[in-house]
């Protein structure tokens, strides 16, 4: 081979090898296979540990229907308006019967009349994950701009699809749930975007503290954070659909900060609620890989805000 040939073919052997991710197996993987044969279902998965740069995926570049952790791609395009001066977090929306949503919430069992701010909408859209105050920022905001918001952010795969049928339809047959899809995601991206929340890197610095500061504000403990004890901070988004179980969020320890992001679709196990077998294997992976990786990792000297 000519010289510059053989230069050539090393350089474009080096710059594979420095692009590729890690092909080889990993510890992880036959714990993976085991919670997916305890759930009956497809787990996808996205961890990261900030500090030291450690990930381990599965799945990750698969779609997944994301049911409510949808609602970060809303939020995004919320503080992008909040930023722009389009929406004032102070002014107010009134609830109607006409615009309430069906499925989770706490608007669906108020009397019509009340009038929460925007702030309040997003409180409630993430935290509890109220399926009306989603709607309200939905039709505000627009679809088409949300989905445009996360394209040009680098994320093409987190999509919204639709609103979330109306409470006023619930008992129409067919069901306006029957094959209906909310949106669509990747796990990879899901940890991407909060890995550039917890950074400070999402649309800017004080964008970013206000989208970590609603998902800091009541998240869910009984699915990734689990198993972790209550010194281990947690602020995340979960998402539920029939035969769909998902969580992702930041977990902040005294060995740094990790991205978790685990979601679980066409569940076949029997079960219900906070015990369904997919949100038990869930909870059992993240805390093996964290675990695993804690082995090894120095404190920090200061704790992560």
């Amino acid at each position: 081979m000519k010289p510059l040939l053989k230069t050539l073919s090393l350089v474009a052997a080096l710059t594979a090898c420095a692009t590729t991710r890690p092909s080889t197996p990993s510890p992880f993987d036959s714990v993976v296979s085991a919670a997916e044969r305890r759930c009956l279902c497809r787990v996808g998965i996205a961890a990261r540990h900030l500090e030291s740069g450690r990930f381990y995926e599965h799945n990750a570049e698969a779609e997944f229907e994301p049911a409510s952790v949808i609602k970060i791609a809303v939020l995004t395009e919320a503080m992008a308006a909040v930023r722009e001066g389009r929406v004032d977090l102070s002014e107010r929306w009134g609830l109607s019967e006409d615009n309430k949503a069906d499925g989770s919430g706490i608007l669906l069992m108020m009397d019509a009349g009340l009038s929460p701010t925007w702030n309040d909408l997003a409180t409630l859209m993430i935290g509890p994950s109220d399926n009306t105050a989603a709607n309200a920022w939905i039709e505000r905001l627009g679809i088409d701009r949300i989905n445009s918001r996360m394209e040009s952010l680098g994320f093409p795969h987190i999509r919204l699809f639709a609103r979330i049928p109306d409470a006023a339809r619930k008992d129409e047959t067919p069901s306006p749930w029957k094959g209906f899809r909310l949106g669509s995601l990747t796990p990879h991206e899901v940890s991407e975007w909060m890995t550039r929340v917890a950074r400070g890197e999402l649309l800017d610095a004080d964008s970013s503290r206000r989208i970590f500061d609603y998902l800091d504000k009541d998240p869910s403990r009984l699915r990734i954070a689990r198993r972790f004890p209550p010194g281990m901070l947690w602020a995340g988004k979960t998402g539920t659909m029939a035969g769909v179980r998902n969580d992702s969020g930041i977990l902040r320890t005294k060995k740094g900060r990790f991205v978790l992001a685990i979601f679980t679709d066409g569940s076949k196990a029997e079960g219900f609620g906070p015990d369904h077998p997919a949100v038990l294997a869930m909870a059992d992976l993240a805390k093996t890989i964290v675990d695993e990786w804690t082995k090894d990792l120095p404190d920090i000297v200061e704790k992560p805000e």
